[in-house]
């Protein structure tokens, strides 16, 4: 047996043996490196001895259910993380508090159990990189960096997905493009961080007036394009003038009050999204044109100025 032990030694594992009831009998030296608990500290010791503010509940019954069906039982790490306790901050520098652990029970005679733990944190660490680098190049391609909302392809993407579901269920849905009047003089007087920093305020504004089902880009430059699914024409008029006058009575931090045009459209049953894009396209050209700071309709063929609100 000393041979054997030896040789279990020499295992780059924890391997430790216990009875029904968790009394370590063994316990090799890689627990003794990973957990600072020497052999003659653990031997004939519980489990719940050597770390008391651990239950051992889960490892408990897998080793009744390896002894009831004479087989080996399992525990994943994606599933319970660890079943020994191994503080990586003493090891090794990582993402995680406690060493990730996959660990085969399997049952021996004289109603003893033999555990071998295998660390499992490296590959767990690695996926969890790859995940947030996912993450990070997805949202890369999504939105824009400057505002944090979504980019002109994403918005693309959603509007044909949003154009797909109109046709088939017989929808409404608006389009709101909003252009910042005089902007240029914004980066001309204050510098382009000045501009950058009206376009992200601009952001904060209108998110803080649109639904979460609503859809907000920046579309180019100073330009942003709001989608509203199940909106009509007249219920985008409404939420534009309100954006409108947030945005009027906001107080920028360096720039002051600027104001707003908007050009507002509804997409029509079999109509190309790029004429659903030209008509609040042609709207916003209309408002910018005939006084800024207001809200212009592409209705049934023809551009009108929305009055609702508009001198507010």
């Amino acid at each position: 047996m000393l041979a054997e032990q030896d040789i279990l030694d020499t295992i780059e594992n924890g391997i430790l043996i216990v009875t029904a009831d968790l009394k370590v009998l063994f316990w090799n030296r890689w627990l003794v490196t990973h957990t600072g608990i020497s052999k003659e500290e653990a031997a004939d010791n519980l489990l719940a001895a050597l770390f008391p503010a651990t239950g051992f509940n889960i490892l408990k019954r897998k080793v009744k259910i390896a002894f009831k069906l004479n087989s080996s039982t399992f525990t994943s790490s994606s599933v319970e993380k660890f079943i020994i306790p191994i503080r990586l901050q003493n090891i090794t520098k990582s993402i995680f508090r406690h060493m990730r652990q996959d660990v085969v029970i399997t049952p021996l005679a004289n109603g003893q159990a033999s555990i071998v733990i295998y660390d499992t944190t490296p590959l767990l660490e690695a996926k969890s990189t790859i995940n947030d680098q996912l993450v990070a190049m997805e949202k890369q391609a999504t939105t824009d960096p400057l505002t944090g909302c979504y980019n002109r392809k994403m918005f693309n993407d959603l509007l044909k997905s949003e154009a797909k579901k109109a046709e088939r269920h017989d929808k409404k849905f608006s389009l709101v493009i909003l252009d910042i009047d005089n902007f240029k003089s914004v980066n001309d007087t204050y510098g382009h961080l000045i501009g950058d920093e009206v376009l992200k305020e601009i952001t904060v504004v209108a998110h803080s007036a649109i639904r979460q089902s609503d859809i907000f880009c920046r579309w180019g430059g100073e330009e942003f394009a709001i989608l509203l699914p199940e909106t009509d024409i007249e219920g985008a008029a409404i939420l534009a003038d309100k954006i409108r006058l947030n945005i009027k009575a906001h107080r920028f931090s360096k720039a002051g009050n600027l104001t707003c045009s908007f050009g507002v459209a509804q997409f029509s049953q079999g109509e190309p999204r790029d004429s659903l894009i030209s008509n609040a396209d042609w709207a916003l050209y209309h408002a910018k044109n005939h006084g800024k700071n207001q809200v212009a309709l592409f209705d049934q063929g023809e551009i009108r100025t929305w009055h609702a609100m508009a001198n507010a």
